[in-house]
C-alpha cells in the first residue's frame, strides 16, 4: 500500500539510501536533506507515512529497519514549530486521516512475514501509536489477541512487546480472559516469549487497579516456576532479565509473594553462590533480595531466613576481588581507586548498605558480627577485607546498636590496620573513616587517641601508595566532626606524615594530601598557626610552577589548601602572603583556556574563602573574579533527545544523566548546571559579604540568573538556589538604595511574582518549601511592603494546592498499608511534608504582616482547608492549622470573630493534648487571643487559666519534652492576667502559681513577655515578688539572662527591675544572692549588676 506520490518516494528513498552509505560525507548530506526539507511543519506528516510504509512492505530489509526506526524517533519529537520540546510529539499532532493510514500500513506490516527484528521495530513503531492521547485503536487489540494464542513463537513475543508498553490496550477485555494468555506465556517453549510475557505482565499489573491484583496473583506460582528452566539450560540472560521484572512487581506489591518468600530466598541463594553464572544473573537475584527488605521491611524482619541469607550472600560477593591478583600486586599500582571489574563486591556493599539502612541495627547486627568476628581472623585475606568493607556499609544503617559498642568494634578492626596484606589495611582504614562519620561527633571524643594513631601509622612510606592515600582520606571523615582541642596533640605528627605525601611521585597522593590538610587545618582553626610559615611558601611554591596538562587538579588542590588555611589562621596571619597568594589566582585565572578547565572551580571558591577573609579589601578584585563565575553561573539547560539505545552510553558519563518523558530519553548535561549551582552559591557568598558594595551586580544577576533559574525544570539543585539567591542579592541591593527604591521594588515584584507562580507547580516539596521561605524573606528585606492583589491571588491558589497535596498525602501513608504493600517508615517524607507545612505557616504570616486587611478575603478562601487540618488526628496537620489559626488572630484582633467559633472548642482540648507541640501551639494561641482580641475571646482566655496552671505545675513540665509547652502555658498565663486584670478572679493565687513556673529558658519569645510581666510586677510594687520570694525571682531572672533567653531592651528592663528588688534588701544580703552561682554565671551577672 502506498498512496504516496511516485517522486515523493524516490526522492525520500534517495535520502534513506544516504542514510545507509557506509560514507560519512553521504550521511551527512542526506541527514540535513531530511531536517532541511522533510521535518518541516508542511512535510512531516508525507514522512511519517512514507515511513510506515516502507517500514510495513520494504522487501530490502536494510530500509525496513531503518523506515522503522527513524519513524518511532521522529513520532516521538516534537512538532517542528512547537515550544514544548519535552512534551509534545509528532503522532498526535498529525491528523485523524494520516494517522489512521499509518496505523492500517504497521499492522498490515506486523501481520506480513517479516525477520524477528522488523518485527520488533515495528511493533516499537505500534506502541507509538498506540498511546493514550491518540484515538482508540480496538482493530490492534484484536489482532493481539489473535497473535498472544497462535502457535508463532515470532508474533507472540511482538505481540508481548506492544503491551508492555501499552499494556491499556486490554483493559476493556475480562481479566478472566487475559490470564491464561499471561499463563501460557510464562510456560511457553521458547525463551523470548516467557520473558516478553513477564515483562508485559509487570507492565499490565502496574496500571490494574488494586481491586484486581488478587485476580492476577494467582500467576505468580507459575512465573516463579519458569525460572529452574532457565538456570538447568544455562539461560543466564532470560534468567536476569526475568529477575529484573521480579524486582519491578516486588517494588509494587511486595506482600503478594508472601507465601513464597521462603522458595524466592532459597531460589536467590543457589544463583548468588552458583559462581559459573554470568554477573548479572548473581547480581539481580541479590538486588530482588534487597529491593525486598526496602519494601517490606517487616516481612523480612519476620522470615527466619532471611538475614542469615541477605549477610551471607553479600559478604560472599564481597570476597570476589583481585581474582587473579592475589598479592594485589596490580591493584597497588593503579591510580584509579574505583575498581570496576569488581562487579559484584560493588553490588554487595550498596545492597548491604541498603538493607541495613531499612532493618537497622537490632535486626542486622547480631547475625553481621556473628560473621565479621570469624572472618577478621580468617587466614583469607579476601575474608578480612570483606569484614571491614562490611562494617563500614552497615555502619550508618545499624548506628542505633553499634554507636554503643565503639570499643568492640575498634578491638575487632584497628589490629587490622596491621595487616600484611595492603587491601585489608586499606579496608581497615576505609571501616575508620566511615565510622569518623556515622558515629560522629560521640567517637572523636571518647575514641580519638585509638583511631588518629592507627591511620597516622599508614601515612608512612612504610604503607603502598593507594594505603596512604585512603589513611588520608578517613583522616577528612574524622576531622570534619573533631575540634581542635582533640586535634591538636596530633598535628605535629599528621603534618610531618601529610608533607612527606607531598613528596610522593603519584599525583593522586600529591592531591590527597593536600585535601586532608586543608580539611585539618579548617579544623585546627588557630592551633593550625604554628605550620602555617612551613605550609603556605610550599603551596606558594607549587602554584608557581608551570602550567602543565596534567597538573592543574594538583594546583586546584594547592588553591584550595592555601586558602582554606587562609581562613583558620585568620586576616592578621595571612596577611604575609595574601598579595603573592591573589597575585598567583589572578595568573592563574589570566591563564585558564577553556570552560572545563581544571582548575577553574577550585578557583572560584579559593575566590570565595578570600573574600571571606578580606571583607570590604576584596571589592578591587570584582571586575576581574566575577566575569568568569557570572559567566558559569548564565549556564543555559544542555538537552538532547537521544534514542533508548543511546541511554546507556550516555549514563556512563558522570557528566550526563538520563530522564524518561513521556516516553522519551532526555539526556541532561548535568555538570554543566551542578557547577551553575556552584557558582550561584558563590554569588549568594559574595553578596552577603559585601552587601551594599555588591549592589551594583544585581540587576544583572536577578534578572538573569536568579529569577531564570526557577525555570530550571529539569534540575532542581539550579531551582532552589537560584530561589535562595533573590532575597539575598534584593538584601544586599536595599542595603545600598533603601526600600523605597524603584529598581529595587520592581526587580521585588519580579521575583516574588515568579516565586509564587512556582509554589503551585513544583513537583519537589524540598524546593517547595524553598520557595517559601525565600518569600518570607524576600518580604523581610522589602520592610514588608504589601503585594499588588494578582500576586495574592495566586499565593492564595498556590498555598492552597500545597495544603491539599500534603493532606492527601498523608491520608495516602496511612492508608497503603493493605494486603499487597506495608506502611512503610518513610521518615523522610513525613518530615519534608513538616518541613514544608512549617515553611508555608511562616509565609502565611509574612504574606498577613505586609498586606493586613488587604488579605483578609484570601484567609477566607483558604479557611476551610485551615479547618478541615484542625478536625485532624494526625500531629502535622493539627499542628499548621493551629498556627495558623494563631497567626490569623494576631494580625486581624477582633475581625475573627465570624470564625472564633470553628476552633474556640478545640484551643481549649488541645490545651490538655497529649502532645507537647500541641499543647504548646493552644497555650500560645491564647495568649495571642488576650493580647490582639481581648474583646473577643475574654471568656475562653480567663477560662483557661485553671487549665493553663494545671500544665505549669505537673511534676514533668520542665523536662527537655514538655519545656517548650510549659513555658508558653506560662506566658498565656502572664498575657491573660496582663490584658483582663481586675476581671480576673483570684488573681494573687494566678501569679503565684505563675511564678513557680519561672524561669523560662528556652523558648525567646515567651521569655521575652514573661520578664516583662515580672519587671512590671515589681515597678508595681506588686506583694507577692517581695520578702520570701526575692531569691526565687532573682534566681529565674538569672538564669534567663545567663542562658539568653531574654537580651537586648528587654534584658536591660529586667536587669533594672531586679536592681530595685534587691535595692529592699541588705547589701550584704543582696551581695550572698548574686554571689551563689557557679564561675561560668560571673560574667552575666557582672555585666549587669556591677
Amino acid at each position: 500500500m502506498n498512496s504516496l506520490p511516485a517522486e515523493v518516494t524516490s526522492t525520500l528513498l534517495e535520502i534513506l539510501r544516504g542514510f545507509a552509505s557506509p560514507d560519512n560525507g553521504i550521511r551527512a548530506a542526506a541527514e540535513k536533506k531530511l531536517n532541511d526539507e522533510w521535518i518541516t511543519p508542511e512535510n512531516i506528516e508525507v514522512l511519517l507515512v512514507f515511513l510506515a510504509v516502507q517500514a510495513a512492505y520494504a522487501q530490502d530489509f536494510t530500509t525496513a529497519a531503518l523506515s522503522a526506526v527513524l519513524f518511532r524517533k521522529l513520532a516521538l519529537r516534537a512538532p517542528p514549530a512547537s515550544k514544548t520540546v519535552i512534551i509534545s510529539k509528532n503522532i498526535t499532532h498529525i491528523n485523524q486521516e494520516s494517522l489512521f493510514t499509518i496505523r492500517k500500513v504497521l499492522l498490515d506490516g506486523f501481520l506480513a512475514e517479516r525477520p524477528r527484528d522488523i518485527r520488533h521495530k515495528l511493533s516499537d513503531a505500534i506502541a507509538e501509536c498506540a498511546q493514550d492521547e491518540l484515538a482508540e485503536w480496538t482493530e490492534l487489540t484484536e489482532t493481539l489477541l489473535k497473535c498472544l494464542t497462535s502457535a508463532d513463537a515470532g508474533y507472540k513475543e511482538s505481540s508481548f512487546r506492544i503491551l508492555t508498553s501499552v499494556p491499556q490496550l486490554v483493559n476493556t477485555v475480562d481479566i478472566s480472559n487475559i490470564l491464561p494468555i499471561f499463563e501460557a506465556g510464562f510456560t511457553d517453549g521458547n525463551d523470548e516469549v516467557k520473558i516478553a510475557s513477564v515483562t508485559a505482565f509487570v507492565g499490565y499489573f502496574k496500571q490494574l487497579p488494586k481491586q484486581h491484583w488478587s485476580k492476577i496473583g494467582i500467576l505468580l506460582p507459575s512465573l516463579l516456576n519458569s525460572l529452574p528452566k532457565f538456570l538447568d539450560d544455562n539461560k543466564d540472560d532470560a534468567l536476569a532479565a526475568v529477575l529484573e521484572s521480579l524486582i519491578e512487581l516486588v517494588e509494587l506489591a511486595p506482600r503478594l509473594f508472601k507465601d513464597m518468600f521462603d522458595q524466592i530466598i532459597q531460589f536467590c541463594n543457589i544463583l548468588i553462590k552458583n559462581t559459573d553464572l554470568e554477573t548479572p544473573a548473581r547480581t539481580t537475584a541479590l538486588e530482588l533480595l534487597t529491593v525486598f527488605s526496602e519494601n517490606a521491611p517487616q516481612m523480612c524482619k519476620m522470615n527466619a531466613n532471611y538475614a542469615s541469607s541477605i549477610v551471607m550472600n553479600t559478604l560472599l560477593m564481597m570476597t570476589e576481588i583481585s581474582l587473579d591478583d592475589d598479592d594485589a600486586a596490580e591493584w597497588k599500582e593503579s591510580d584509579d581507586t574505583d575498581d570496576e571489574e569488581e562487579v559484584t563486591y560493588d553490588h554487595a556493599r550498596q545492597a548491604l548498605d541498603r538493607v541495613s539502612l531499612k532493618l537497622g541495627g537490632q535486626y542486622l547486627a547480631p547475625t553481621l558480627f556473628q560473621f565479621l568476628q570469624q572472618m577478621v581472623t580468617s587466614n583469607d585475606w579476601r575474608a578480612r577485607f570483606a569484614a571491614t568493607m562490611a562494617l563500614s556499609s552497615a555502619a550508618e544503617g545499624c548506628q542505633d546498636v553499634l554507636i554503643g559498642e565503639i570499643p568492640k568494634i575498634l578491638d575487632m578492626v584497628v589490629p587490622l590496620i596491621a595487616d600484611p596484606h595492603p587491601r585489608v589495611q586499606y579496608g581497615c582504614c576505609n571501616v575508620l573513616g566511615q565510622i569518623s562519620t556515622d558515629f560522629s561527633p560521640l567517637i572523636q571524643r571518647i575514641a580519638h587517641e585509638r583511631i588518629l594513631p592507627a591511620l597516622i601509622s599508614r601515612l608512612t612510606p612504610a604503607s603502598c601508595e593507594r594505603v596512604q592515600t585512603h589513611a588520608a582520606a578517613a583522616l577528612v571523615n574524622f576531622s570534619e566532626q573533631a575540634n581542635q582541642k582533640i586535634l591538636e596533640p596530633y598535628l605535629d605528627s599528621l603534618l610531618t606524615n601529610l608533607l612527606t605525601l607531598l613528596q610522593s611521585n603519584k599525583l593522586y597522593v600529591q592531591e590527597q594530601a593536600l585535601t586532608t590538610i586543608a580539611f585539618i587545618a579548617e579544623a585546627a582553626k588557630t592551633k593550625f598557626i604554628k605550620y602555617y610559615d612551613t605550609l603556605m611558601p610550599l603551596l606558594l611554591n607549587v602554584l608557581k610552577t608551570e602550567n602543565q596538562d596534567n597538573n592543574g587538579v594538583l594546583k586546584g588542590k594547592c588553591i584550595e589548601c592555601a586558602t582554606l588555611i587562609a581562613v583558620a589562621v585568620g586576616k592578621l596571619k595571612f596577611a604575609e602572603h595574601s598579595q603573592e597568594l591573589i597575585g598567583l589566582l589572578l595568573a592563574h585565572q589570566n591563564a585558564m583556556v577553556s570552560e572545563d578547565d581544571s582548575i577553574r572551580s577550585y578557583l572560584e571558591h579559593g575566590w570565595g574563602r578570600i573574600c571571606r577573609i578580606m571583607g570590604e579589601e576584596f571589592v578591587p578584585l570584582l571586575p576581574v573574579v566575577l566575569p568568569p563565575l557570572l559567566e558559569t553561573a548564565k549556564a543555559t539547560q544542555d538537552v538532547s533527545l537521544i534514542e533508548e539505545e543511546e541511554a546507556a552510553d550516555f549514563q556512563k558519563y558522570v557528566d550526563w544523566d538520563v530522564v524518561q518523558i513521556q516516553g522519551k530519553h532526555i539526556a541532561i548535561h548535568t555538570s554543566v548546571l551542578d557547577d551553575k549551582v556552584s557558582a550561584m552559591e558563590l554569588l549568594q557568598l559574595y553578596a552577603s559579604i559585601l552587601k551594599n558594595l555588591f549592589a551594583g551586580y544585581v540587576q544583572e544577576i536577578m534578572t538573569e540568573i536568579a529569577v531564570p533559574a526557577i525555570d530550571y525544570y529539569l534540575h532542581d539543585g539550579v531551582r532552589a538556589t537560584g530561589a535562595t539567591l533573590i532575597p539575598i542579592l534584593l538584601s544586599s541591593l536595599i542595603s545600598a538604595t533603601g526600600t523605597n527604591n524603584a529598581d529595587a521594588v520592581q526587580l521585588w515584584h519580579l521575583a516574588s511574582g515568579k516565586l509564587i507562580g512556582a509554589i503551585s507547580t513544583e513537583p519537589m516539596l524540598e524546593i517547595t518549601q524553598t520557595y517559601h521561605s525565600a518569600i518570607v524573606d524576600g518580604l523581610a528585606v522589602m520592610g514588608n511592603s504589601p503585594l499588588p492583589e494578582e500576586l495574592l491571588q495566586q499565593y492564595t491558589k498556590g498555598a492552597s494546592n500545597n495544603l491539599t497535596d500534603v493532606y492527601e498525602r498523608v491520608k495516602e501513608r496511612h492508608n497503603e498499608a493493605d494486603e499487597y504493600n506495608e506502611e512503610l517508615d518513610d521518615e523522610y517524607e513525613g518530615f519534608t511534608d513538616e518541613d514544608l507545612l512549617d515553611e508555608i505557616n511562616k509565609s502565611l504570616a509574612a504574606i498577613m504582616r505586609a498586606n493586613g486587611q488587604t488579605f483578609l478575603p484570601h484567609i477566607q478562601t483558604l479557611w476551610p482547608l485551615i479547618n478541615t487540618y484542625l478536625q485532624e488526628n494526625e500531629l502535622i496537620l493539627v499542628l499548621f492549622a493551629l498556627v495558623a489559626i494563631g497567626d490569623i488572630i494576631q494580625h486581624y484582633g477582633e475581625v475573627t470573630v465570624s470564625l472564633k467559633d470553628a476552633y474556640v472548642d478545640k484551643i481549649a482540648a488541645y490545651l490538655v493534648s497529649p502532645e507537647p507541640q500541641i499543647r504548646q501551639a493552644a497555650a500560645y494561641i491564647l495568649g495571642v487571643c488576650s493580647q490582639y482580641a481581648p474583646s473577643t475571646y475574654g471568656e475562653l482566655c480567663i477560662s483557661s487559666l485553671n487549665t493553663l496552671v494545671q500544665i505549669v505545675s505537673i511534676p514533668e513540665a520542665k523536662s527537655d519534652e514538655n519545656q517548650t509547652a510549659t513555658e508558653n502555658a506560662s506566658a498565656a498565663i502572664a498575657k491573660i492576667l496582663s490584658a483582663y486584670d481586675a476581671n480576673v478572679p483570684n488573681t494573687e493565687s494566678y501569679i503565684e502559681s505563675w511564678l513557680k513556673s519561672l524561669p523560662t529558658i528556652v523558648d525567646e519569645e515567651a521569655a521575652g513577655f514573661n520578664y516583662r510581666y515580672l519587671s512590671h510586677l515589681i515597678e508595681a510594687n506588686c506583694p507577692l515578688v517581695t520578702g520570701t520570694t526575692i531569691p526565687t525571682i532573682v534566681d529565674s531572672s538569672i538564669q534567663a539572662l545567663y542562658h539568653k533567653s531574654v537580651s537586648g531592651k528587654g534584658a536591660e528592663l529586667l536587669a533594672d527591675s531586679l536592681k530595685k528588688l534587691l535595692s529592699t534588701l541588705s547589701q550584704n544580703d543582696a551581695m550572698s544572692l548574686l554571689a551563689n552561682y557557679p564561675p561560668e554565671y560571673l560574667p552575666v551577672i557582672q555585666s549587669y549588676f556591677s
